[in-house]
């Protein structure tokens, strides 16, 4: 005899979901429950600070790390090189016009500068002795020139003399010839001497010149 077999309204499959549906519902009301409350924090009392509330400007700053460029920056080169032996001015620090800001030493440099310096006092020596010998050359000429103006008076009056006692017919051609040549040779010898002492003073100012 048949009989009739009831379908059955659940199974297995629509209990697991309608479980999951719930759970997922209960999930998501909790964490709103918990979340929407009036939450909790426990801080001590000497960190809390109570201030007047102002209206104003919002100001903050935000830590940034980073490295200061300069809008302009000079290179300075020295016209002679050496060794850095002190630094007078810092990084970043102002300075004014014909400021020193290095201390160098250049020991090559200096090691010049002696020679140099030697070699001036030893031109400065040599012009010194060239201007005392000129000097001396020069006394030594005046003297002969003294010499030679008394030798040229003295010869003077001889011809003289002898030129007038030869027109007395007091003397010999011989005798008069002979003063006569000695007369014109103490005026050659005159002459000479000029010409050499303004020589020597040219010299001697030529010289004073390029010193």
């Amino acid at each position: 005899m048949d009989r009739v077999i009831e379908k059955k309204r659940w199974n297995n499959k629509k209990t697991f979901t309608l479980i999951g549906v719930l759970l997922l519902a209960g999930l998501i009301g909790g964490s709103i429950y918990f979340t929407a409350g009036g939450s909790k924090l426990n801080v001590e009392a000497e960190r809390i600070t109570v201030s007047e509330v102002k209206k104003g400007a919002f100001q903050e700053f935000i830590p940034v790390n980073g490295v200061v460029l300069p809008e302009t920056t000079i290179y300075l080169d020295a016209i002679e090189g050496g060794r850095v032996e002190e630094k007078l001015v810092e990084d970043g620090a102002m300075v004014a016009k014909d400021q020193p800001i290095l201390r160098l030493s250049n020991t090559d440099l200096e090691l010049s500068l002696v020679n140099q310096q030697t070699a001036v006092y030893n031109l400065l020596t040599q012009m010194q002795i060239a201007k005392n010998a000129a000097q001396q050359n020069t006394t030594q000429k005046l003297n002969q020139k003294t010499d030679v103006e008394n030798a040229y008076k003295e010869a003077k009056r001889v011809y003289d003399l002898n030129k007038y006692l030869y027109e007395q017919k007091a003397i010999g051609l011989q005798e008069f010839k002979q003063a006569e040549n000695t007369f014109n040779y103490q005026v050659a010898r005159m002459k000479l001497t000029d010409e050499i002492l303004q020589q020597d003073a040219s010299s001697n100012a030529q010289q004073v010149s390029q010193a």
